[in-house]
């Protein structure tokens, strides 16, 4: 993809869950393109050789940080949009599961703004049952009402905004999103779901 321009770049952060990259990576084969350019950047937070392995026979392309973070993979995700070389990045976390329209309908919701607000349906521990995120969106910020597979950000906002900032609280979703909206970025959202966030 490096002779024409890529619109989007799809990061995944992941570390040794095999089984969970090899469900993302034949999602990825099954996504209603069109036209849309696209790279995935595979980060490892940490040496990985099975991870490597499977992404090694696929078009995606394998990094990895020189030593296990943890902390959620923030620093694998801030790696992964240094390397970015789309126009929006998005993220797709391993632990997840996409509709067919879901890449074109991030993108879609991003063009021609600094962020896009799809989104997911998110297991509720509370309620039992699976909520959709957000709720609605308002303009405002609710703690546990985003989840990472909702956004689709410019790649040079997100560069100007670490995830690794606060790296060791829950909520990095929302918090990153709130440090996203401190830059008074232009917002569109589309009320589609995307796909559905998994508990393994």
């Amino acid at each position: 993809m490096t002779a024409s321009k890529i619109d989007l770049t799809v990061i995944t952060n992941t570390w040794q869950r095999p089984k969970h990259l090899a469900c993302l990576l034949r999602q990825l084969r099954t996504q209603s393109l069109g036209n849309l350019r696209i790279e995935h950047l595979v980060v490892s937070d940490g040496p990985d050789v099975t991870s490597a392995a499977l992404v090694e026979p696929t078009l995606s392309r394998f990094l990895s940080l020189p030593e296990h973070r943890g902390c959620f993979g923030v620093a694998a995700k801030d790696f992964g949009i240094e390397q970015a070389g789309g126009e929006y990045v998005c993220f797709w976390d391993d632990d997840n599961i996409y509709e067919p329209h879901a890449l074109t309908t991030a993108y879609a919701a991003a063009f021609g703004f600094d962020i896009g607000i799809v989104r997911t349906e998110h297991w509720s521990v509370t309620h039992r049952r699976y909520l959709t995120l957000p709720r609605e969106w308002t303009g405002q910020v609710r703690p546990g009402d985003i989840d990472t597979m909702c956004l689709c950000v410019r790649t040079q906002l997100a560069r100007r905004v670490p995830w690794d900032r606060e790296p060791r609280k829950r909520g990095m979703d929302h918090r990153w999103l709130s440090r996203l909206m401190e830059h008074q970025p232009r917002v569109n959202y589309v009320p589609l779901v995307v796909g559905r966030h998994l508990t393994f």
